[in-house]
Order: C-alpha cells, then sequence, then structure tokens
C-alpha cells in the first residue's frame, strides 16, 4: 500500500489500542453494571434493570464506534474521490505482522464486547456470539471504506486475519472452557533501529508502538490451568521498511526476516484469585521475560525480552 495508506491505517490502530485500553479499564471499574450500583458491584439485574442495562450496552457500542471508527475514517478519506469498489492484495507486505495485529484487536475487542453484554444481562452464549459478530463487524468496515478508494482497495488478508482472532476467542471461550487448558493472546513492544531510517513510515517516540511492525511481537500463550506459568510462543519480524511497490523484491526479501520467540509467562488467574475484571488488562500485554529467540536460522538466548 502507499505511504498514506500505512499512515492512515497506523492511526486508526492507536485509536483502536486506546479504545482497548479503556474498555478493559471500563470493565474493571465495573462497566454498564457499576451504572445502577457501586463501581465494580455485582448487580443482581431484574427485568427492568436488564432492559436498562441492555440498553446502555448498546448505546455504548454506538459511541464506541463513532469515536473509535466512524469519526477518523470520515476525517481521514477524501470521500470526493471515492470510485467503485476493488480488492488489494497486501498478503506478502510486512511479513504478515500486520495481519497477526488484526487478529489481535479483533481478539481484544471480542473479549470486551463478551464482558460487557454479560454485565448488561445477556445470558453468556449469546454475548459470546454478540461480542464477536460487533468485533468482526468493526473490524471489516475498515475494509470496506478502502474498497472505494482506487489507492488503497480492500484487503481479504485483512479480513482473514480479524476472522483468525474471532475464531481464537471463540475457541477459548467454547472449547478450552470445558478442558485444564486455557490460552491468551498477547502484545509486546520493544523499540529499534528501523524506525530511524524511515521515520515517516515506522513513527518517532511513542507513535513507533504501533508504526514500527519490527518491534512488535504477538504471543500465543498456552497455559495448563493448575500451573502457576505457561508456554508463550511469539512471532514478529525485522527488516520491515516499506517501499512494497516501489523496491525490487528481491531487494525486500533479502533484508526481511521472521522472527520465532519462545518464553513463559504467568497464568494470572493461578497468582490472582480474583473475577476476570481484575485480570483483563494482565491478559492483553506480554511480560518482560527471558526467551529463546529464533531468527535467520540462529538460536539466541536473551535474558529479558519484551
Amino acid at each position: 500500500m502507499g505511504g498514506s495508506s500505512v499512515l492512515s491505517r497506523r492511526f486508526l490502530r492507536l485509536w483502536l489500542l486506546l479504545g482497548i485500553t479503556v474498555g478493559r479499564a471500563w470493565l474493571i471499574t465495573g462497566g454498564p453494571a457499576s451504572i445502577p450500583g457501586k463501581p465494580g458491584a455485582n448487580v443482581s439485574w431484574g427485568p427492568d434493570s436488564t432492559v436498562q442495562g441492555r440498553g446502555y450496552f448498546w448505546l455504548g457500542a454506538g459511541i464506541a464506534y463513532g469515536v473509535v471508527y466512524a469519526a477518523p475514517m470520515l476525517s481521514w478519506y477524501d470521500w470526493r474521490s471515492a470510485h467503485g469498489w476493488r480488492w488489494f492484495d497486501d498478503g506478502p507486505e510486512w511479513k504478515q505482522v500486520d495481519k497477526v495485529g488484526h487478529a489481535w484487536t479483533t481478539f481484544q475487542l471480542s473479549q470486551i464486547g463478551y464482558f460487557s453484554a454479560q454485565k448488561a444481562g445477556y445470558p453468556p452464549q449469546k454475548a459470546l456470539w454478540l461480542a464477536t459478530a460487533l468485533a468482526w463487524g468493526y473490524q471489516a468496515t475498515i475494509e470496506i471504506a478502502d474498497g472505494f478508494f482506487p489507492k488503497w482497495g480492500a484487503s481479504a488478508w485483512d479480513l482473514v486475519g480479524n476472522t483468525a482472532g474471532s475464531l481464537l476467542f471463540l475457541s477459548q471461550q467454547i472449547v478450552l472452557q470445558r478442558t485444564p487448558w486455557d490460552i491468551e493472546f498477547k502484545f509486546s513492544f520493544h523499540p529499534t533501529p528501523y524506525a530511524a531510517q524511515r521515520p515517516d513510515v515506522l513513527g518517532r517516540g511513542v507513535s513507533q508502538l504501533l508504526k514500527d511492525y519490527n518491534g512488535q511481537t504477538y504471543w500465543l500463550c498456552l497455559y495448563y490451568r493448575h500451573w502457576p506459568v505457561g508456554l508463550a510462543v511469539g512471532y514478529g519480524a525485522s527488516g520491515l521498511l516499506g517501499g512494497y511497490g516501489v523496491v525490487p523484491w528481491d531487494e525486500i526479501a533479502a533484508r526481511e526476516r521472521r522472527r520465532w520467540i519462545f518464553s513463559l509467562e504467568p497464568y494470572w488467574p493461578f497468582w490472582i484469585r480474583r473475577p476476570a475484571w481484575g485480570l483483563i488488562l494482565l491478559t492483553s500485554v506480554k511480560l518482560p521475560f527471558p526467551a529463546l529467540v529464533y531468527e535467520n536460522r540462529k538460536a539466541t538466548l536473551v535474558g529479558v525480552y519484551f
């Protein structure tokens, strides 16, 4: 994609991360259940309060979409240039780190929606499907909008990433809940020297968190519920400087490398015996820990990896 497309998508991801953080903090303080009672209280919903709680849920969902998705898209896109609709194949770009990021975002949005819908009075099964559908729909609107602009186009691979995040969350809640096993999908970041080479694309300062894919790592953590720690397998890449469609592909292939990381991660429900609301922030971000890094056909033991 072009530079403006990359920047707009990454700025949207900054808004998404902000929305996820606020949503998780809102859940910790009680979410919609805190409205008729004190923050964090366990409210027993009667018929009237259940209707009220569901109303607050949909109100919150609408406001969240308007602030995090609709308003930024209205300001970024030059809708006067919208013409037709097309797909764009960006699958080979960025070593698919951005696609894994789509999966992580959809997973986290599904989790926020799931807990929020339950607090609003929806039964768990209905809340689960409602939350995953909303999260997937939120993300899909980005691709629908992109498709109307010739210089961007909708990405089927982004939709694949979104769907993977939804399916992973459904698997966690439907399949693994019946077993002694659990999973979490986590994120970590470390600054890299690549941002200084292309700050217009990879960001400056705090913006590197969302723009510099070289420093992003996405972790799938597998836990046995009776053990205090679990196995964390991370995926990232290096040598990602962009230039797709401009720089020859053989040059890009020579500098870009996938990175696999193997580490450990505390299983927080084992350590902290409290409801999920108090753990929700800990279940999305990977803690710094010793790790084995495999990159460019070499394995390196790192004292602390984040």
